[in-house]
């Protein structure tokens, strides 16, 4: 009896004990904020943050969430194509193409949003943007926009897209000339590569050109901006008949190729252009040696930071709208559009989709917002007795030195997550540093010098004080792209491969043999089926047209 009175106790001791079990599971699987690790796959060309990064142990602290970041090495294409070829996804995929879509990598996520994440779908909704994020093909949310959705009023003052750039001092030496054609800004840079052949102790590139990998659209991007256009991608859109067409075999290419094909045979070309990396283009900046280039500033930015942070800020570059004559209006700068296309978004495999969306949510809060975009209060800025805002000037240098950036702040989520841009609620810049007191105390001398002599107070007014409105449609390079394996996409991968290849030897061939090669190459892209990607993008264009308000 003893035994049999032992042994039920032992089974009513372990049926406790698996039911206090089984209870604290659920307890725990019930918390809707579970401490969570999230993978996310990022093109972004940043540095890993060191683990004892303050704004991830932050976030750790305050959101029970911890970032994994694999960061792309090596070439793009080839790393999403052993994804999709694997089916290994990370949760989180920063897109900015079409295939991780085109290969049902990713969820939608209106309903998740609606249901979990009241602060994403206020952020979407009240900028105007809810229809304008969804997948034109299905009418699916499948990312959130990284870059360009606006609250209140817009305040950033510094340019950061398309320009022809041009280093300060060279500026500075040549009296702040008001310069806007193409000829003016080329004898720019010559007459002081003549004065100066070297600089430090090294040779003086004039212009220099970066042609590497997904980056060479600057090899053949200038044309479109010389004559005007704003920046529709791989074309032009006439604004009366809303006809699409590639500018690569336009006559404005033809005449900005010339240009360069001249000025490689006076040797004002840089010689390594063709063959550098993006790591040796960037060194290149960075020595301080390379007087003027096309670039979106976005992609340079390191370069301009090295000079900064060395204290050659002199040789950092100053974007300018130049066209190819004084009849032409420059279309550089644009008024803020959302970055449709590109972003970060749920994958099929994520470990818990509604989890990382409560995150996400959590993340977009106003509060965590202006820790994400400001720093943190009492770290990184304070209010002063009258409740404004302001930084010490060891914290503005802290902001304006990127390596601190990289140990501090949330660099790698700023270029993958959602974000507001703009103000805050309280009407306050969303980039402290846009806060004009702040901004005049961050000012260098260099950029008061600048500003003063061509009568702005920003380089976004160095490029236009007054930009005209978006037309309905802009940008088409926020389309999606084409499908992978359609014609219109083989096309396009063709006449990218063609003008990698062939555009170098337009312009380093001997003058005489211009037109040659020029026809040559207008006849390779003819036969690439470059109109097989016009009749795409038309169609793409006219439907946004109709989804956006138009007839």
């Amino acid at each position: 009896m003893k035994k049999i009175i032992v042994v039920l106790m032992l089974l009513c001791l372990a049926s406790l004990a698996f039911a206090g079990g089984k209870n604290d599971q659920k307890a725990a699987s019930s918390d809707p904020n579970y401490p969570i690790e999230i993978s996310v796959f990022t093109q972004a060309q940043r540095q890993q943050p060191p683990a004892d990064n303050k704004f991830y142990k932050l976030m750790k602290e305050k959101l029970n969430v911890t970032i994994k970041w694999d960061i792309l090495v090596g070439d793009r294409d080839q790393k999403r194509g052993v994804m999709i070829a694997s089916g290994d996804y990370p949760d989180i995929i920063e897109l900015n193409e079409t295939a991780f879509i085109d290969a049902g990598a990713m969820i939608p996520l209106e309903d998740l949003i609606e249901k979990e994440a009241p602060n994403v779908e206020w952020h979407l909704k009240d900028s105007g943007n809810w229809e304008k994020a969804k997948w034109p093909a299905d009418g699916h949310i499948y990312y959130l926009i990284n870059y360009g959705i606006v609250h209140g009023q817009y305040q950033q003052p510094d340019y950061n897209d398309s320009a022809l750039w041009v280093q300060k001092e060279v500026l500075k030496e040549a009296g702040y000339p008001k310069i806007t054609a193409m000829d003016e800004y080329f004898d720019l840079l010559i007459n002081y590569a003549k004065k100066h052949p070297t600089i430090e102790g090294a040779a003086t590139i004039p212009f220099t050109i970066l042609t590497y990998d997904w980056h060479a659209f600057c090899l053949w991007n200038p044309p479109n901006f010389l004559a005007g256009y704003p920046n529709e991608g791989n074309g032009t859109v006439d604004p009366k008949t809303y006809k699409y067409e590639n500018f690569f075999t336009q006559d404005i290419s033809k005449r900005w190729f010339k240009k360069l094909n001249e000025l490689n045979a006076q040797g004002y070309i840089d010689k390594t252009a063709f063959v550098d990396n993006y790591d040796q283009y960037l060194a290149k900046l960075s020595s301080g040696r390379v007087l003027g280039m096309h670039d979106q500033y976005w992609q340079f930015n390191q370069a301009d930071y090295s000079l900064r942070d060395t204290g050659r800020y002199n040789r950092s570059f100053a974007g300018l709208p130049i066209v190819f004559d004084k009849s032409i209006r420059p279309r550089y700068r644009n008024l803020p559009i959302p970055n449709l296309g590109r972003g970060g978004g749920i994958s099929i495999k994520a470990k818990d989709p509604a989890r990382i969306m409560r995150f996400i949510n959590a993340y977009m809060s106003e509060e965590f917002q202006r820790t994400a975009s400001w720093g943190i209060e009492g770290q990184d800025w304070q209010y002063d007795s009258s409740k404004k805002p302001y930084r010490t000037p060891e914290q503005r240098a802290n902001w304006q030195n990127d390596a601190w950036q990289v140990a501090n702040t949330n660099l790698l989520m700023r270029d993958v997550f959602p974000k507001w841009e703009g103000s805050f609620k309280d009407g306050y810049p969303t980039d402290l540093s846009w806060y004009y007191p702040e901004r005049e105390a961050m000012l260098k001398p260099e950029d008061k010098e600048l500003f003063a002599a061509y009568g702005v107070t920003s380089s976004n007014e160095l490029m236009d004080k007054d930009p005209p409105p978006n037309t309905l449609w802009f940008p088409t390079w926020s389309m999606p792209n084409p499908p992978d394996g359609s014609e219109a996409q083989m096309a396009m991968a063709k006449a990218t491969e063609t003008m990698k290849k062939m555009l170098p030897q337009v312009i380093t061939c001997a003058p005489a043999q211009f037109e040659t090669q020029w026809a040559a190459y207008v006849n390779q892209l003819k036969a690439d089926g470059i109109a097989q990607y016009e009749v795409y993008m038309q169609g793409q264009l006219n439907q946004r047209i109709k989804d956006w308000g138009g007839k």
